[in-house]
């Protein structure tokens, strides 16, 4: 059970650090060239709202379509952090519970099975 719950925090951590990179790379936006032929993070001083604005988008020049496929890796990187997040959180509860309450149960029968023993 110990090994299962540590693997399993092991998971919240490294869902954690995935949300977390996620977001920050919807919110700074895909480096890219822009009108002035500058490589650099077109929307990093926008905290995200480029998102809600797809007329912005085309501010990066190249490579094309980079704001889509930033949005979208980002976006399903950030649902299957949570995702993650909730499963290793139930395995976590799943492995706290198991382990105490077997160990209740386990000493719980036997004391019952010693009972019925006694002449």
């Amino acid at each position: 059970m110990l090994s299962s719950v540590l693997a399993a925090l092991t998971g919240i951590a490294g869902s954690g650090y995935c949300v977390i990179v996620a977001a920050l790379g919807l919110v700074e936006g895909p480096i890219c060239l822009d009108s002035s032929n500058q490589w650099n993070y077109t929307f990093a001083n926008t905290q995200g709202q480029y998102l809600l604005d797809k007329s912005t988008w085309s501010q990066c020049i190249e490579p094309k379509h980079v704001v889509e496929w930033n949005v979208s890796l980002f976006s399903i990187l950030l649902a299957l952090g949570g995702i993650e997040f909730i499963l290793c959180l139930i395995q976590v509860i799943n492995g706290v519970l198991g382990g105490i309450c077997g160990y209740c149960c386990t000493h719980h029968q036997s004391w019952a099975l010693s009972d019925d023993k006694i002449p």
